[in-house]
């Protein structure tokens, strides 16, 4: 009901915009509006730009690896179909050091991905590659290191991973 309300009022808006001479995109761009859109577009743009609660919990983490002489480079974001949204970087810019930020829609959902994705160990070892897995809540930070740095920051990260899920409670 509220579909066909919205898409009514979206035509109707258009025959009028088409009607009084707007150009295509401006109605293209009203009628975005009247489908939410517009909000979609807001959304994703702010995830992408690190806005919002996860926004804030990035510029935490970037400030706190910053403090450590660790610069967090080469961000790249997913989100899938029912809203988790994971957030990767590179260590220095290096391929073989990266942290992913997976933020779930529910801790439910957090339990059911993180086992198929990592296992279900919170420290797994090749003898190539260590994955460590710090989460709480419907969060999970994980370090990823490979090659002849393995390991390289483990200490680190888990300091400044700890320290941020303290944080995270009060300020986020």
């Amino acid at each position: 009901m509220m579909q066909r309300l919205a898409s009514l009022l979206a035509a109707v808006m258009v025959l009028g915009m088409v009607l009084a001479g707007c150009s295509q995109e401006q109605v293209q761009k009203e009628a975005g509006r009247y489908k939410l859109q517009s909000y979609q577009d807001g959304v994703m743009l702010a995830q992408s730009q690190g806005k919002g609660l996860n926004g804030r919990f990035i510029n935490e983490m970037r400030h706190s690896f910053a403090r450590e002489k660790i610069k967090l480079t080469h961000d790249m974001f997913a989100e899938d179909s029912r809203g988790n949204i994971s957030y990767q970087f590179l260590i220095n810019s290096k391929p073989s050091q990266t942290i992913t930020l997976h933020v779930f829609s529910s801790p439910q959902m957090l339990l059911k991905k993180m086992p198929g994705w990592y296992g279900n160990e919170q420290i797994a070892e090749t003898r190539t590659t260590k994955t460590e897995i710090y989460t709480k809540d419907n969060t999970s930070l994980v370090y990823t290191s490979m090659g002849k740095e393995k390991g390289k920051y483990s200490q680190k990260v888990k300091a400044l991973f700890t320290n941020l899920f303290e944080r995270m409670d009060a300020h986020f």
